[in-house]
């Protein structure tokens, strides 16, 4: 089992700015790259290190022995951060990483079934104990709702006419592999092979993040983490696709704002008043020298704020 090199790492550890005596949660802990850096280059007082994958919890524990005094392994998904870290007697944080998506190990796993590049069984679990898969969406929901998955979660413009194909195939046989997914697309759209293989990315991530519930759970995770963080601690979110980041975006644009009253009003009513400062105003994006030496930063975006 092998995990990239993370993301976007530099920029990570800088912008946390954990100080000595710090708790952190790395709520997304994937292989253990971040945490170790954190490790190695900061004081941090205990690192709380989310995953629901069993694999990357595994791989992590066993990369991080040195360090297993200073952190806490928690296998959950981070929309149960506080509840997680209130069953810990953890009041308050100094700083958190999302970093958000599939890895690169999931990827590369073909078992899993994440890439239309692997034959395997379509899977795209990320909590391996989840008892549904794709391959039983594939096959029983109708074409409105699979349409809409594919419009929603791929932005995809042929998402009825693939939801249309889709149905066909299943009237005669189950669809129960990557391949099949991959070769109804490709028998249907008799085009040009980077758009065809452009449609399959678009559908698996839509698959994917419908399965997963990625988006619902990443607004309740950076809902939580803005209430737990203690004055001055640093939340970071490195993004790979524009739904994704938009809604780190407006999360933090709504938390930054003060007063929303009507310009009309002199005096404000609303009392509302910022609870964070954004750090940087544009996103951050990995350096030339990284999109050349790591293929999965090239999507990369990366926002952090600071708790007032």
């Amino acid at each position: 089992m092998q995990y990239h090199k993370p993301v976007l790492l530099k920029e990570s550890i800088e912008l946390l700015s954990l100080k000595q005596g710090s708790i952190f949660v790395d709520a997304t802990l994937g292989g253990g790259g971040h945490t170790e850096a954190i490790l190695r280059n900061t004081q941090v007082k205990h690192i709380y290190a989310i995953d629901q994958d069993s694999d990357a919890l595994s791989y992590a524990a066993e990369r991080l022995k040195p360090y297993s005094e200073k952190i806490t392994y928690i296998k959950a998904n981070f929309e149960e951060l506080r509840t997680q870290l209130a069953l810990r007697k953890v009041k308050g944080i100094d700083g958190i990483l999302f970093d958000l998506g599939v890895s690169s190990h999931q990827l590369d796993e073909g078992a899993r079934g994440f890439s239309f590049e692997k034959d395997a069984t379509l899977d795209m679990r990320m909590n391996q104990q989840s008892p549904i898969t794709v391959k039983e969406l594939l096959n029983t929901l109708s074409v409105e709702v699979m349409t809409k998955i594919f419009r929603d979660f791929g932005e995809e413009q042929a998402a009825y006419k693939i939801a249309q194909w889709i149905d066909k195939e299943r009237q005669s046989k189950k669809i129960e592999t990557t391949q099949d997914l991959s070769n109804i697309i490709e028998k249907n759209m008799r085009s040009n092979p980077v758009l065809v293989i452009k449609t399959k990315a678009r559908i698996f991530q839509a698959l994917r993040i419908y399965l997963n519930r990625e988006l619902e759970v990443l607004q309740v995770g950076l809902d939580d983490a803005l209430n737990i963080m203690n004055p001055h601690g640093r939340i970071v979110v490195i993004s790979y696709h524009s739904l994704e980041d938009r809604i780190v975006k407006t999360t933090f644009a709504k938390a930054a704002k003060g007063c929303i009253c009507p310009m009309t009003i002199p005096v404000c009513m609303c009392n509302q008043k910022a609870r964070i400062k954004l750090i940087s105003k544009k996103a951050i994006k990995p350096s030339d020298e990284e999109q050349k030496t790591n293929s999965r930063s090239r999507s990369a975006k990366l926002r952090a704020v600071e708790k007032y």
